[in-house]
């Protein structure tokens, strides 16, 4: 079994890291426990082989289902187990350490969390009902404040260039990843295999579950490509890499700090831009624009989304702000 885990919980002082610290301060064993090694008896107490490979496997969507913490808590037991010596283990207060590992917060991991709503999008081919385009302009003012730090179109393009300014390949392609609608999850585990020219676009395959597609404006598509190019990166590897490793990708710790160096050189309060109130007011702004002339939303849908046209606009502008402000 393999619990999922969410990137925010890989953040500093936050969930994961701050179970490590936890196990690290209340260690009982025969020897002293670093904090790199509290991380991998949970990487593999969660299922997965060894830290490296947890990191890798991070995903934003958390698939439905409840995952039994005494599982995890004698998954962890059995990789401490096997972490010693077995003269080290017979040695060691092996009740205090089951004491120890009971002890541990799993909660404070997303998998373990219950959530306050769930959101059901419509099912593939299932017909919208009732809300006209007047409706949802009138809840679209209404909910564009929740999103309180919401960018405006010319702070977006502000921020966009700063970036193009730059000489940094990489921060260009990944503003034209965030540009094109991709959710961070999706371009921080992005690889060029993902990417597939067809004519005159370029389509982006997600790995996840549902193998989202999303289609690539060119003026995004040429950063990226330019830099996979420039960087010679291999097929199979990432386009956001960790500085630690090149087959960690880039940490969301370190894409938000990357964010708010392109709020300074933009002239824009640090405070309005993370990945996701950039992605938030791409939608938001698409969304009103296209139903402020009356018309359908099959360029949101097509390139922020993939539901039907009044069900998505809901759903950005309801349960889909409220949900996503704490990611």
């Amino acid at each position: 079994m393999r619990v999922p885990v969410h990137p925010k919980d890989l953040i500093r002082n936050s969930s994961l890291k701050k179970l490590a610290k936890n196990l690290q301060k209340q260690w009982c064993g025969p020897s002293p426990l670093t904090h790199t090694s509290a991380l991998e008896l949970l990487a593999q107490g969660l299922g997965y082989k060894d830290y490296k490979d947890l990191a890798v496997s991070t995903s934003e969507q958390m698939p439905a289902g409840t995952f039994p913490q005494s599982a995890v808590r004698q998954a962890v037991m059995l990789a401490i187990k096997a972490a010693m010596t077995p003269s080290e283990w017979f040695a060691s207060d092996q009740a205090a350490l089951a004491q120890m590992i009971n002890s541990l917060h799993l909660n404070a991991l997303s998998a373990f969390k219950v959530p306050k709503q769930v959101h059901l999008p419509p099912r593939h081919g299932e017909q919208s009902t009732g809300s006209n385009m007047s409706a949802l302009r009138t809840q679209m003012a209404n909910s564009a404040w929740k999103l309180s730090s919401q960018l405006s179109e010319e702070e977006l393009e502000s921020l966009s260039r700063a970036v193009e300014t730059t000489e940094s390949l990489r921060d260009q392609a990944l503003m034209s990843c965030m540009i094109a609608g991709l959710r961070k999850w999706e371009y921080l585990s992005a690889r060029p295999s993902d990417f597939f020219e067809d004519g005159e676009r370029t389509l982006f395959v997600s790995r996840g579950l549902k193998k989202a597609r999303v289609t690539l404006p060119r003026k995004c598509w040429t950063p990226i490509s330019r830099f996979i190019t420039t960087a010679n990166l291999a097929e199979n590897a990432l386009l956001f890499q960790s500085k630690r490793s090149p087959e960690i990708p880039m940490s969301p710790a370190a894409l938000h700090k990357l964010c708010k160096a392109w709020a300074h050189k933009a002239g824009i309060d640090p405070a309005k831009v993370s990945p996701l109130t950039i992605r938030m007011s791409l939608k938001l702004n698409a969304a009103m624009q296209t139903a402020t002339v009356s018309s359908p939303l099959p360029i949101v849908a097509k390139q922020m989304g993939h539901w039907p046209t009044e069900s998505m606009t809901k759903y950005y502008l309801s349960s889909g702000l409220d949900s996503k402000l704490s990611d």
